[in-house]
C-alpha cells in the first residue's frame, strides 16, 4: 500500500522531499472520533458554523481569519479521506468548500469586498479538485463545470 501525504490542496501517493507529513498545528494531534465517524462532531461543528459566517457575512469588514481557518478545516478533512483512500468523500469536503467560497462570492447581498475576498481564496479548492479530477477522465464533465464557474466569477468580480 503505498504511503500517503498531506500537501496544502490535495493528497497524493507520492512521498514530499524528505518523506515529512506538514499538517497545521491544531490537527497534528486530533483526538479520536466517536460513535465510528471519521470525522469528530467538533470539527463537523465548526465547519458548519464557519460555512454559515462566511454564506452570510454582510458587513463591510474582511474576515482572513474565518476563510483560513475554514480553508485549513476543509483541506485536512479532505486529506483524511484521501489517505484512507475514500476518494468520495474526499471529492465531497473539497466540493462542499468550493460551493460555499463560489456562493459567497456571488452573494449580492454581501460586499464587493467581502466577495472579492472569498473569490482570493476561493482558488485553493478549485485547484484541489482540478487535481482530483484530472486523475479522473469520467469526471471531465465536472471539471469543465468548476473551470467555468471559476472564469465567470473572475469576470463578475472584475
Amino acid at each position: 500500500m503505498p504511503h500517503s501525504y498531506c500537501e496544502s490542496a490535495f493528497c497524493s501517493a507520492q512521498p514530499a522531499a524528505g518523506g515529512r507529513v506538514i499538517r497545521p498545528r491544531q490537527f497534528r494531534s486530533a483526538p479520536a472520533t466517536q460513535g465510528g465517524s471519521l470525522v469528530p462532531m467538533h470539527e463537523q461543528q465548526r465547519l458548519a458554523q464557519l460555512e454559515l459566517q462566511i454564506r452570510s457575512h454582510q458587513g463591510c469588514e474582511l474576515h482572513p481569519e474565518w476563510l483560513n481557518e475554514y480553508l485549513d478545516l476543509g483541506l485536512e478533512l479532505a486529506c483524511r479521506a484521501g489517505e484512507r483512500h475514500l476518494q468520495p468523500l474526499q471529492e465531497s469536503w473539497l466540493t462542499r468548500m468550493y460551493n460555499t467560497l463560489r456562493d459567497a462570492t456571488f452573494n449580492t447581498d454581501a460586499s464587493n469586498h467581502w466577495r472579492r475576498q472569498c473569490l482570493d481564496y476561493l482558488y485553493q479548492p478549485f485547484f484541489a479538485l482540478q487535481h482530483l479530477y484530472r486523475t479522473k477522465p469520467e469526471r471531465c464533465t465536472h471539471l469543465n463545470l468548476i473551470v467555468h464557474e471559476f472564469t465567470l466569477a473572475n469576470r463578475y468580480l472584475s
